[in-house]
């Protein structure tokens, strides 16, 4: 059967190659298709690998420069950026902060300047001199263009209450993400020509890959660096990284050289990169360990505001938005509650009436929510999808079980903190509701509710069972927007009559 359709392709070609009109062409620009030709061809010193190594570098530059382009005109993914390391807050732990800033040492210069003279002085030992060339090249002009591209767009850095450390340049492009790629990109490579066995070189890509990644998600979780930095990092150093190996292919494949006799035995050779690997290790070990993360304060500078009962709710929007935002800060659902109290107090009214905290988005509680899911099972306190509300994700969300007590249908809402109070210091929470009637699996490749449209119905609901907890002290109605058709992040429709309830809980004293 593959013979067949071989020499049906072939017959194809040659059809097409005897066509007059084909033959025309080619015979009225014979240098045009002599180049294609050369360019084609894989015996080529500048042939085939020269032709897919331009392709691809030019292909990522182009993906640099689109980024560039959307900095410049603060485009949906820049929009992105402040919503996203917000978002990567919620996953914070000390132990996973020490993981990230060890990651994240492995591509600072005292460690990649180490890891640079013991690979160049194996090289020199392997007679390498055109690879240890390129590899200096790699880093330091990599280096240089950092500086550069830094230099010329001057982004700042993101705000420092979102940093675990603190760096003094500017942000745009990444430098660690970038030499992540030009050191141990370069190291892959080398490596996955060392060893031939298929299930070696798979697993030599396979670590690679994950540690630039890590490397650069460090830069976002630590809060240094914008998520479009490291993006655009990436872009640019595969394009540097196209360049470098398409080179080494080329003289691989066309400069066969003896390279005469080794300076050092085999033996001696393995015994030195041992040796190197683990002095780097040690070093790298001290490193982080001499560097911790420091608890430095930062000014708050979304100080309390104080507002009177009288200036609700037109004293809360004059600077802050209305509606949720999905990642990109597109406009969603009104806020439909304002709930004053404080946060103890809040949750005593919820629970009351059988409404749960949901637990907070790890793997262990997104994998309880999939086999839930999948099984139909229940999990009261199942994770939402994290909603945006001036740019910040909802710090908490309550729910509560229909009748078919099942992860798939639940009453869900969203909850934000905001800088009011009133002056007996009762805060001021912002909440969007809605009814998720089923889960759909193909979401995002993670379990997500879809909503019934009809979010109003849910806030009647809450409205009703806070008055039913008896922890009600008044309740008002406003006109927030104008009744509205809309869409949430995950594309359910929503209608609303743009109507919020402001619900003061009763002032129990402090």
């Amino acid at each position: 059967m593959l013979k067949t359709v071989k020499s049906v392709v072939k017959s194809a070609g040659r059809g097409v190659a005897n066509d007059p009109e084909v033959q025309k062409i080619v015979e009225r620009h014979p240098r045009f298709f002599h180049f294609v030709r050369k360019r084609l061809t894989p015996d080529e010193k500048f042939g085939l690998i020269l032709t897919v190594g331009t392709l691809v570098s030019l292909w990522f530059t182009y993906l640099f420069f689109g980024i560039w382009q959307d900095l410049v005109g603060n485009e949906p993914l820049i929009a992105a950026d402040l919503r996203i390391i917000n978002l990567v807050q919620i996953f914070r732990t000390p132990l996973f902060n020490n993981v990230m800033l060890l990651f994240t040492d492995l591509a600072h210069w005292p460690a990649v300047w180490l890891g640079i003279t013991f690979v160049s002085v194996y090289l020199i030992f392997q007679k390498r001199l055109y690879y240890l060339i390129i590899l200096l090249l790699s880093v330091g002009g990599g280096e240089i263009f950092v500086w550069l591209i830094k230099t010329t767009v001057a982004r700042p850095r993101p705000p420092l209450v979102n940093a675990l450390i603190v760096e003094p340049s500017f942000s745009f492009p990444s430098g660690h993400m970038f030499v992540a790629l030009s050191f141990y990109g370069l190291l892959v490579y080398f490596l996955w020509h060392r060893y031939k066995r298929w299930w070696r070189r798979a697993l030599i890509l396979i670590i690679g890959s994950l540690l630039v990644a890590a490397i650069g998600f460090s830069r976002i979780y630590l809060g240094v660096h914008w998520p479009s930095d490291v993006l655009a990092s990436f872009a640019a150093g595969m394009a540097w990284l196209a360049i470098l190996i398409t080179a080494l292919e080329i003289r691989r494949k066309f400069n066969r050289r003896s390279r005469g006799r080794l300076l050092l035995t085999p033996w001696w050779r393995g015994f030195w990169a041992i040796t190197m690997i683990g002095f780097w290790l040690l070093f790298i070990s001290y490193f982080f360990i001499s560097h911790p993360l420091v608890n430095h304060q930062i000014l708050n500078l979304n100080k309390q505001i104080t507002v009177n009962a009288s200036d609700l709710p037109d004293g809360l929007f004059s600077y802050l938005p209305k509606t949720s935002e999905s990642i990109t800060g597109k406009p969603m659902e009104p806020i439909n509650l304002i709930i004053i109290g404080r946060w103890p107090e809040i949750v005593d009214a919820f629970k009351s009436q059988e409404w749960h905290l949901t637990d907070p988005i790890t793997v262990k509680t997104l994998w309880k929510m999939t086999v839930a899911s999948i099984f139909n099972k229940p999990y009261q306190q199942a994770p939402g999808t994290p909603t945006f509300w001036d740019s910040q994700p909802n710090e908490n969300a309550f729910e509560h079980a229909t009748e078919k007590n099942s992860v798939r249908e639940r009453h869900h809402v969203h909850f934000w903190n905001t800088p009011f109070m009133l002056d007996d210091r009762r805060q001021i929470w912002f909440a969007t509701a809605h009814f998720d009637k089923t889960i759909d699996l193909t979401k995002n490749l993670i379990p997500a509710h879809t909503i019934d449209p009809a979010i109003d119905k849910e806030r009647d609901k809450i409205k009703k069972d806070l008055l039913a907890s008896g922890a009600v002290e008044n309740i008002k109605e406003f006109q927030i927007v104008e009744p509205t058709l809309g869409e949430n992040q995950a594309g359910d429709l929503f209608f609303t009559d743009g109507k919020a309830d402001i619900i003061f809980l009763n002032n129990k004293p402090e």
